[in-house]
């Protein structure tokens, strides 16, 4: 599926971002570390992180913020967008796949030519 493939592309650029920041700041700073989800999420939208991180507190008592979503937070990017994105490439490649059309990394198979007898 064509959408599969497309997210799967897009994680995988995403990736690609994540590398770049992370060695740019390995340069910059002196020190290695990955960047986690909750880093990105904070330097994307520190708002909507902190109404998510209240709302959940509110609601269910922390429980599903400090049990589920913090630990998944804490995950870097890289891996995380990296096994995601081939995920989705293998995912996208099993879906509607057919013998003739082009696998996970726009390669088509070779095909077989037909013999037309003596000509």
């Amino acid at each position: 599926m064509v959408l599969f493939r497309a997210l799967g592309w897009l994680l995988l650029a995403f990736a690609a971002g994540a590398v770049v920041h992370d060695c740019l700041s390995w340069w910059s700073e002196g020190a290695f570390r990955l960047m986690g989800l909750g880093d990105l999420w904070s330097r994307l939208d520190l708002g909507s992180l902190l109404a998510v991180q209240a709302g959940l507190q509110h609601t269910l008592s922390g429980i599903l913020w400090t049990g589920l979503l913090l630990p998944i937070l804490k995950i870097p990017v890289l891996p995380a967008f990296v096994v995601g994105g081939v995920l989705c490439l293998w995912l996208g490649g099993r879906i509607g796949g057919r013998p003739g059309e082009a696998d996970f990394l726009g390669m088509s198979r070779p095909r077989r030519r037909r013999s037309r007898g003596l000509s």
